[in-house]
């Protein structure tokens, strides 16, 4: 079974659309809302996939590989790269 996680922010309109994409490709996912804590979301990505440049949300992990925001979600799902993430 394919699991996401996704960094999220209250009233990010990228995050409400990365999230209705993982629904429509019944991808299950757990949220994390960093509202108030995006450094400590900068500081774990950096440490689990050194990733230093971490500046906006939504933040898109799946199946435990770094897939990027949003626009690169859509971009992997429209040319059919999802496979390099899903089992």
């Amino acid at each position: 079974m394919n699991k996401a996680q996704i960094y999220t922010m209250t009233s990010c309109p990228y995050c409400q659309k990365a999230k209705r994409l993982l629904k429509t490709l019944n991808i299950d996912f757990c949220e994390i809302d960093v509202t108030n804590s995006f450094d400590e979301m900068q500081k774990e990505l950096f440490e689990k996939f050194s990733l230093n440049d971490i500046s906006t949300v939504p933040q898109i992990i799946l199946n435990d590989k770094y897939v990027g925001g949003y626009d690169d979600l859509e971009f992997a799902y429209k040319k059919n790269n999802l496979a390099d993430f899903v089992h």
